[in-house]
């Protein structure tokens, strides 16, 4: 029988498999719910009081709806918890979810029976939120170029595909409904996309009882003989003698029972002389309970191979086992789902399930992706029950999570250092690999907290069910990079960290790593479903997806389709954390590269530079041309507005190109594009998001003319500006040229005083037209409402030009101390929050009543 047939009101019919909630009486429209939970590092249990809402909101819609206001109740306790409000001591909203609140009727035709083929024809589900988040979050770069590049890829390469909303349904997000391998051209070329790498093995085996033959699954690997072990490292040792924690379907099984396995037919080599093996139970440990399916019990087993004492248990499983398909298939395990129930990626034994996001990917796929510059990594989490036990209490917290193992390269976490550091978007192939990223933030947080836990089993560290809310609390969260950097340091062992993680991803949960996942469709009695609802945030209603889905054929759970979602829910942390030692952390801009540390490379070197005007150009091309470097000026700058500014800035530095000998490369005013990527920016002040967007695509090109003709160095005019942010410069241009193998960003400081002096000799020794803003429309907008706000005239494009004549007056204009003024005033943390725009410009350090003295 299915086991997502006939589920109407499931939680009102399921026997409960652990503790059951404790409701008090109501209390005027409240009710508490006590739950026990581990307390972190120590072997005792502790009670959380848990208050939440019993009130109910009629909304439009034939689902529960305690979903938004479940979510935003615990963004704020969250937050509360981030900004220090609460204490260990308060009370911690982790069981504030309620299961039958993301129900969904889940028809069995529409549950894949088997996959497409090939496996990236699969179709694939993007949900384009109506808008994005108001306040920047951790992170907030990464996710908007994500944003950005999946909004303009889906509109503009599928345009039939793309389900746009009634108007009246403003707050409804739009889809996107293309094939899976479409996403390459969705996601950005810079994009950092994370697999689970681990293998699964033939983990069901079929037993003999008194009453037949009956299932035994199994879950994870117990401590060995010899000590401590991964299941990776458990398959490859003497088979007997092992135990294994298991699902056995039959509930009368006893302790001290032996059990024969009976060879299944899609084992390897059933034909031949399959192996004899018993199974005795050692210890029984709960019930275990799956709609659809008969009761059973979870225990431990002990193997015992008789006729051969020697054979490993990967030899065992390969002659006896089966691929342990869903039990929502409905159907026996067969020939092909040796091979399709397993990811390209795989390589490390141990799972017991596939991560199913990763079935759709194809070996082309993937080629096509990494010429495109996308980074691939691979972390390692065996799946077992932590991941697909049914959910069968209504409240979230009296659900049990399994401890599952998680193994990453030290190679790995520094590669996740560098992606942040470089604000590459980080995606994540399936909720298996969000909880490992998640569970190593966790992990490194515990340690630079001093609050470690360790899994009693194999003495490894471990992050507990609901270790992100309890660590939360009281305590002031590390940044991501402290965390990771601090873990690769500490807690490597032969280069690779390996944990165990029962983490349990609920509505509420902030993300610290992950700004998109790629997941299949899952079942409503799922954890997996939680972790989706929790990454979509307000930003996307869960049930809204699921509707779509439904409505529109998409194929379901572990074969079926996939779908790309945008982190809606990411935590608010620290850029820098002070560790034990109360010393910080260093900044987030890039290090220079190893060869221009002192920020001089080798004469002859082929330079090309991206010019955003004449009068930032000057001083740094004759430092260049008296180093004897091969220069070369390309002009690259779609955000200037309107067309006329553009070419008056164009003209003049080309003339002065001209003038030194130097080629001049003139690319196209790509100005629709620069739009479409400012949108949802309009506001962000200077050296916020909107700069870095714009840095970011003016640089990717400058790095691809440059790849393509030879150059080995890029760099740009706009790292000469004190008004602009060095490091955010370089962090934009290192990302562009890191896409190219052999071409390196020059790192410099180009903001000396001497060049400061230097370049305002040559722009009046040149009398270069003097910029009264800084190029794009909305700086122009800006600087309109000011002057308007002080009786003058507007800036008025080509006419009344102003030029360069006194060194001393416009140097001084851009002194260090004056630049520093104007942005302690003018920025903060939340950069990206929309400002007043006369609140923005009010204490600007320059006369706005004399154009003359005005260089924007």
């Amino acid at each position: 029988m299915c086991a997502c047939a006939c589920r109407t009101a499931w939680w009102r019919k399921v026997r409960y498999a652990g503790c059951v909630a404790r409701h008090a009486l109501p209390i005027h429209g409240r009710r508490a719910t006590t739950f026990v939970l581990p307390d972190l590092g120590v072997n005792r249990m502790r009670c959380i009081s848990v208050l939440h809402s019993a009130s109910q909101h009629a909304l439009p819609t034939e689902l529960p709806h305690r979903l938004q206001s479940s979510s935003r109740k615990y963004a704020g306790a969250i937050a509360k918890c981030e900004a220090g409000a609460l204490s260990s001591k308060d009370v911690v909203r982790t069981g504030d979810v309620s299961v039958s609140d993301y129900w969904y009727e889940l028809p069995s035709e529409r549950i894949a029976k088997h996959p497409v083929s090939p496996r990236d024809s699969s179709r694939l589900c993007v949900p384009i939120p109506a808008a994005t988040c108001a306040a920047p979050l951790h992170g907030y770069v990464r996710q908007q170029s994500l944003m950005h590049a999946i909004t303009r890829a889906s509109t503009e390469n599928t345009p039939a595909n793309v389900t746009t909303r009634a108007p009246a349904q403003k707050n409804l997000p739009r889809y996107a409904d293309v094939v899976f391998k479409d996403l390459e051209q969705l996601l950005p070329p810079d994009v950092h996309l994370i697999h689970n790498q681990s293998k699964v093995v033939p983990a069901r085996l079929f037993v003999a009882t008194n009453t037949g033959t009956v299932e035994a699954m199994l879950l994870n690997a117990e401590e060995h003989d010899s000590g401590a072990c991964s299941a990776t490292d458990a398959l490859q040792m003497t088979a007997t003698g092992q135990s294994w924690r298991c699902m056995l379907r039959d509930a009368s099984i006893k302790r001290g029972q032996k059990l024969r396995v009976v060879p299944h037919s899609d084992a390897a080599d059933v034909d031949k002389h399959p192996i004899a093996v018993e199974l005795e139970v050692v210890q029984v440990h709960s019930p275990w309970v799956e709609e659809g399916e008969d009761d059973g019990i979870e225990a431990t087993v002990q193997f015992a191979t008789p006729q051969n004492d020697d054979v490993d248990l990967s030899t065992v499983l390969a002659s006896v086992g089966s691929t342990p398909i869903p039990p929502y298939l409905a159907r026996d395990a067969c020939a092909s789902d040796v091979t399709e129930y397993q990811t390209v990626f795989a390589k490390a034994e141990g799972s017991v399930a596939a991560p199913t996001a990763g079935l759709h990917f194809t070996t082309e796929l993937l080629n096509t992706m990494e010429k495109k510059g996308m980074k691939m990594g691979a972390v390692s989490l065996h799946v077992g029950a932590g991941t697909f036990r049914p959910v069968t209490v209504d409240n979230i917290a009296d659900h049990t999570m399994h401890r599952e193992e998680i193994s990453v390269t030290v190679a790995e976490v520094q590669a996740l250092i560098r992606s942040i550091t470089l604000e590459r978007p980080i995606v994540a192939i399936g909720t298996t690999s969000v909880r490992t990223l998640e569970s190593l933030y966790w992990l490194g947080a515990q340690s630079l907290l001093g609050t470690n836990d360790v899994d009693p089993h194999n003495g490894v560290l471990s992050v507990g069910q609901w270790t992100p809310f309890t660590l939360a609390a009281g305590n002031t969260l590390p940044s991501v990079r402290s965390a990771l950097q601090h873990l690769c340091e500490t807690h490597a062992h032969n280069g690779t960290i390996h944990a165990t993680t029962s983490l349990c991803i609920i509505p509420g949960y902030r993300f610290t790593l992950v700004d998109g996942l790629i997941t299949n469709f899952h079942q409503p009695d799922s954890t997996l479903l939680l972790l989706v609802a929790a990454f979509l945030g307000d930003s996307v209603d869960v049930r809204e997806l699921y509707r779509h889905a439904l409505s529109h054929n998409y194929r379901f759970l572990s074969y079926g389709d996939a779908c790309l979602l945008l982190n809606g829910a990411a935590a608010t942390l620290p850029t820098t954390v002070a560790n034990a030692s109360n010393e910080h952390t260093p900044s987030a801009s890039l290090p220079p590269s190893p060869e221009s540390e002192s920020g001089k490379i080798e004469p002859g070197a082929k330079v090309l530079l991206h010019s955003c005007c004449a009068p930032c150009s000057g001083a740094m091309i004759e430092q260049m041309q008296s180093e004897g470097q091969d220069v070369t000026i390309l002009f690259y700058n779609p955000n200037i507005h309107p067309r006329e500014e553009y070419e008056i800035r164009k003209d003049e530095n080309k003339r002065f190109a001209e003038a030194l000998g130097i080629p001049f490369v003139d690319l196209d005013y790509d100005a629709d594009e620069w739009y479409k990527r400012a949108k949802g920016m309009e506001f962000s002040p200077e050296r916020g998001a909107r700069c870095t967007m714009c840095f970011d695509m003016r640089f990717e090109r400058t790095a691809l003319y440059a790849h393509d003709n030879g150059f080995e160095y890029i760099t740009t005019t706009n790292a000469t500006s004190r008004w602009k942010d060095a490091a955010q410069v370089n962090d934009c241009g290192e990302r562009a040229a890191r896409k190219y193998d052999g071409l390196k960003w020059w790192h410099r400081d180009w903001q000396t005083d001497e060049m400061t002096e230097r370049k305002y000799k040559i722009n009046a020794s040149q009398r270069f037209y003097k910029q009264e803003y800084c190029g794009c429309s909305y700086s122009l907008r800006d600087t309109n409402v000011y002057r308007k706000q002080e009786g003058l005239a507007p800036v008025k494009v080509g006419s009344d030009l102003k030029y360069y004549e006194n060194p001393k007056e416009d140097s001084a204009e851009e002194s260090r101390e004056i630049v520093e003024s104007f942005f302690n005033y003018t920025t903060s943390p939340e950069q990206e929050k929309i400002r007043e725009i006369r609140e923005v410009y009010r204490n600007r350090r320059k006369d706005a009543r004399n154009a003359a003295k005005n260089n924007w």
